[in-house]
Formats: C-alpha cells, structure tokens, sequence
C-alpha cells in the first residue's frame, strides 16, 4: 500500500542518515495504521491508507495526486467510475482536494472512534509554558545586590486563587545592626571610640471581624557597646527595653474612628551598670512600668498612592482621658539610686490622668520607610512625653541604613537633670546591618 511504502522508505532514510534508532518506531507505526479497521465505504484509493496520513502527520501526500482517474480504476460498492470522477472534478486544484480529504478524514475518525478521545481543545493551555532557566546566584549577590522595582504580574481573574478570609494576621522586623567609632589617642578633641551592637525584634498579633479588632505588639531592644574608660567591664548595656502595647476596640460612627482601651507595659532585662562602679541604675523589672487607658476613642487611617504602589500612610491617634500611669521598683538596690520620682518609703509610683499614644508610618517607597511613636501622660501636676523615631532605608530585603532618634521629657520630682538639655532626655544612633521584614 502507499502509505506503508512511503514509511518504509522514511525508516530506510533514517537508517541512511544515521537515525537508525527511530527506523522500528516508524515501522511500528506503519503496522498499526496499515491492520485498522475501515468502514466499508472507505475501501477506494482516496480513502485506504491514505486515509490516516492526515490525522499522524498532517502533511503533503508521500505520492502525486491527480484529479483525474486512470481508466483501470478498481471500482467497489455501488460506486461507478463516471460518479467517482464527477465528485472528483468539482475540486480547482489538488489543494483543495487534500484539504477536504484531510478534513473528512478526521471526522470521520471521531465518529468511529469516540471512546479513545480522553482530552479536548479545552483541555490544553492557549499559551505553551515557557521554560526559563535559573542561574544560581552567588551568596554575595543575594546578600548585597540592591533590588529594583518589579512590578505584579496581572492574573485573569477566572484564575487568581481566592483564599479564605483570615481574621488574624502577624508580622514581626528582625533587626541586628553594628556601628563603630575610631579616636586615636592624639585625637584634639579627646573621647574613646568605640563598637556598638544593636538588635531590635518586633511582632505584630491583629484580630479584626466585622466591628472589632484587638491590636498586639511585642519588641525589645537591647544595644551593648564597649567603653574603655570603664576599666571594670569590657562592654556597657545601651539601650534595653522590653514592650508590649494591646488596643481592643469597638467601631464607632465610621470606619476611621472606634471606641477603645490600651494596656501598655515597659520593663529592661539586663543590669544597668555606672562607669567605673558596681552600682546599676536598672535591672529586671526594675522599673516596671503600666499605663491603662480605659474608654477612649481612636482615630486611624490607612492611605496609598495610587501612582506608586509601595508608597503608603499609617496614621492612628488613641485618646484616652482616663488612665492610670503604675511604676514599681523591685530591685531595692535600684530604689537607693531615686532615678524615677518614687517616694523613699515606696517602691510604687500611681498617677491618675489622661494619655494619648500616637503612631505614624510612611513608606516613602520600597527602600525609604519613616515611622515615629509619641506618648503623651499628664496627671494635671506633670508631663511625661516620649518621641520615637526612625529612618530606616534598605540594602535590599537583607540589609538596611538606620537611624534612631529617642527623646524623651520627664518632669517628675527627683528626676536627674542634664547639665546642658536638662528635663530632656535624648538618645541617637546611627546604624548599619541585617534588617528583615516579614
């Protein structure tokens, strides 16, 4: 049969050309084309094994076909030589002849055979997937390379994955950073350098259903840097400060304002050691320090920029009129230093007033992000405020510039005064190091 030949002479080909290898599969496939079974007005020349070509290979015919019969046509059936060569001639071109033999060839299969068809056009991607190769990057690239801005694939909506609502969601920053200093000796100046190391942890726990949400915050900053004026230890404690602050509340008459209550606590872990001294000025719980704020109301609001998507505003202002200000002082060494306004023959402090906490965060872009806490506590008698501030501009997603600027006013009795800044407080670093965000 034709078609048969015409694989055989394609495995004698690849043989030639050294594809031996492929030779058994053609001839395979000459076999299982050449035994199916036909139905029986398919028998003629047009519609023998010349019938399949279409549906393997969709090629030209492996022979010359004329629109014409030879005159020793092989007639079956009830088909006559003059029927078989008018519905032959109504074709202008042997083109269109294959295309319809193609056409009703492949119809034909699927009438026949319509339990071996298992996929449809459907089924199949419109697009085929398009293989990208991943180069493993250097550790040193990955850590230091800076990242640009990419932006969101679109997905079609019919496919995006819609996950199930959460009511609670977490996050938390992994701070760890070092700054140095270098004086010689002969510095005109005078001062010892020094290498400090800081290490900043927060976590974030946010619940919001409907009308409520309940707000949690965990950090704690610690700072070590060395003083070799201090000829007791090679390393001071710097900064040490355990938090926690939790809001709880209720939507009020929109979406931007709710009534709420807060509960901060603040304590340090580490001793607190004087320059050249085994005296320390704070220690575990030493002072521990409670603010309540009962019924208030809050204020949030939550902006983005519609031109840059990673530029963003947090604000939220908590007022609380009534709320209650606790210090305690376990360790009674710590109480002998008379640092935090405690009467002598207390170890607690209780002040009845109002407080307002305040938070603001701006994301400049990807890289730039501000943000800055202020409490504010009066007892109608003094004022406590506290101002916490930080720009932080990011490497990439591993390393980040920070600076930290802490000033805090204290006018409670017994509180030491600064020869220069007096009731102010003020505390500055200027840092560098591992920064990660999830």
């Amino acid at each position: 049969e034709i078609f048969t030949t015409f694989v055989f002479n394609l495995a004698g080909k690849m043989i030639n050309t050294g594809y031996s290898k492929y030779c058994f599969l053609a001839c395979l496939t000459a076999f299982f084309l050449f035994s199916w079974p036909l139905s029986a007005h398919n028998n003629s020349f047009q519609g023998g094994n010349l019938y399949f070509l279409p549906v393997v290979f969709d090629e030209r015919f492996p022979c010359d076909i004329s629109l014409e019969l030879p005159k020793d046509t092989s007639i079956k059936g009830d088909f006559v030589f003059a029927e078989l060569q008018q519905r032959i001639s109504i074709y202008d071109s042997k083109d269109k002849y294959v295309s319809d033999l193609r056409t009703r060839a492949y119809r034909d299969f699927i009438r026949n055979n319509i339990t071996r068809i298992k996929y449809i056009e459907s089924d199949f991607p419109k697009e085929a997937e398009k293989i990208v190769e991943i180069n493993s990057p250097r550790l040193f690239d990955v850590f230091f390379s800076v990242e640009p801005e990419k932006e969101r694939a679109e997905f079609d909506q019919s496919t995006r994955f819609r996950p199930k609502r959460r009511y609670w969601q977490w996050g938390g920053t992994s701070l760890l950073q070092f700054s140095q200093n270098y004086l010689s000796e002969n510095w005109f100046n005078g001062g010892v350098g020094n290498l400090n190391m800081v290490s900043a942890q927060s976590m974030t726990f946010n619940y919001k259903k409907n009308n409520f949400q309940f707000n949690n915050l965990v950090e704690w900053k610690l700072s070590f840097y060395t003083n070799d004026n201090d000829t007791l230890r090679s390393y001071r404690t710097g900064d040490d400060l355990i938090r926690t602050y939790s809001d709880v509340g209720l939507k009020a008459f929109n979406d931007k304002f709710s009534y709420s209550s807060n509960l901060e606590i603040k304590t340090k872990f580490f001793k607190s050691y004087k320059e050249n001294s085994t005296d320390y000025t704070s220690s575990f719980a030493s002072p521990l320090q409670i603010n309540v704020g009962f019924l208030g109301m809050k204020y949030q609001l939550d902006k983005k920029s519609k031109k840059d998507k990673y530029r963003k505003l947090n604000v939220s202002v908590d007022v609380s009129p009534l709320s209650a200000q606790y210090t305690w002082v376990a360790d009674d060494d710590v109480m002998k230093q008379n640092r935090y306004g405690i009467p002598a023959d207390k170890n607690y402090l209780l002040d009845i007033g109002s407080t307002i906490n305040a938070k603001f965060v701006f994301n400049l872009n990807k890289q730039v992000v501000f943000s800055s806490r202020l409490k504010y506590f009066t007892n109608y008698e003094k004022v406590l405020v506290e101002s916490e501030n930080e720009l932080n501009v990011s490497l990439n997603r591993f390393f980040s510039t920070r600076f930290y600027f802490y000033g805090r006013f204290d006018d409670t009795p017994n509180i030491k005064h600064d020869k220069r800044f007096g009731l102010i407080q003020l505390n500055e670093l200027l840092s560098f190091g591992f920064n990660y965000k999830w």
